[in-house]
């Protein structure tokens, strides 16, 4: 009997001293992430929004962690090499993407059938956003977003706005905007263009009756004095538009369209990584350079931790599908 509990008590000691050293291997592991170079995929050509973010991000975190991250442009698709990159990636935080609603909440608008599940990703963080600002020619008879919304009412058929074929942030406000007008989008005349500049140039050639975009793709426009916002996202009224009422001021709530920007992992990243990149970005969001940065490319500082990130997109995506009629 002795001999059976002393087996017994240094197996028992055994088990403590392995599962000591796990632990302390894992925290080892914690405190030195990251140790090498890591990738930041943007789904996206290089000067588009979501790389501006990517590339003013970038250099703040590596001077913080001592380490190289690479933004790697890997653009086309709908997104969707992008993310299957992502997916197929191993979860120890080298490889992580620089996301927007594009390749994610609107993915089912460009594709019905994905090869993955959006909310598989492991949201580490929101960082910016911009407001989606409507615009109509500055010869426009329409004065302000009342007036557009009549003429939308009055003559459906004929109510043209720019539209980036469905996966587009132009396309999910244009939607909130025809909800809230209750007028069936259906019903109405999308132009298709290629990007938010292209939309934005032809709203200022008086091709298009509503135009919209970011409001660092509206700015150059609106300085040259070719195009008229009417209203913009947001709670607060936009520096660069001081004049320019929100959409909760006009009285349109449900339009609450941004242009957002965050960062995602593969699925089943470590909760240690996370909280790695979250602490990292709340100190750099502390940076007055950072900042003046961000908002020189367009954005407005937009920071939500990886909780608050899923339950933003979990929701966007659920209105996605309500505005599209997807199942």
């Amino acid at each position: 009997m002795f001999k059976v509990k002393r087996w017994f008590g240094i197996v028992s000691l055994i088990f403590v001293m392995i599962s000591l050293t796990g632990w302390i291997s894992s925290v080892q592991c914690q405190d030195k992430y990251p140790t090498r170079s890591i990738d930041l995929i943007v789904p996206f050509a290089p000067g588009a929004a979501t790389d501006l973010t990517a590339r003013v991000t970038a250099p703040f975190l590596a001077k913080k962690w001592g380490v190289r991250i690479n933004v790697i442009n890997k653009s086309g698709g709908n997104t969707i090499p992008a993310n299957v990159e992502l997916y197929g990636a191993a979860p120890d935080g080298y490889t992580m993407m620089l996301d927007s609603q594009s390749s994610v909440s609107m993915l089912r608008a460009a594709l019905k059938s994905l090869p993955i599940n959006q909310l598989d990703r492991t949201f580490v963080a929101l960082v910016s956003a911009a407001p989606y600002v409507i615009i109509v020619h500055s010869g426009s008879s329409f004065k302000n977003l009342k007036d557009l919304a009549n003429e939308a009412k009055r003559d459906p058929q004929n109510f043209t706005w720019g539209s980036l074929g469905g996966a587009g942030m132009q396309d999910f406000g244009a939607r909130q905007f025809f909800k809230a007008i209750g007028v069936d989008v259906t019903k109405t005349k999308p132009i298709m263009a290629a990007g938010g500049g292209p939309v934005v140039t032809l709203t200022a050639g008086g091709h298009l009756k509503m135009g919209a975009s970011t409001s660092v793709g509206v700015l150059p426009a609106y300085k040259a004095g070719t195009v008229r916002p009417l209203g913009l996202s947001g709670k607060i009224r936009y520096p660069d538009f001081p004049e320019v009422p929100t959409f909760d001021e006009l009285g349109y709530p449900a339009i609450t369209c941004y242009f957002w920007t965050g960062i995602s992992g593969p699925p089943k990243l470590p909760s240690y990584i996370v909280k790695k990149w979250n602490d990292g970005l709340q100190e750099v969001f502390k940076d007055p350079e950072f900042l003046s940065l961000l908002q020189k490319g367009g954005g407005v500082p937009f920071y939500k931790n990886d909780t608050e990130a899923r339950e933003y997109v979990t929701k966007e995506i659920a209105e996605v599908n309500e505005l599209w009629g997807f199942k």
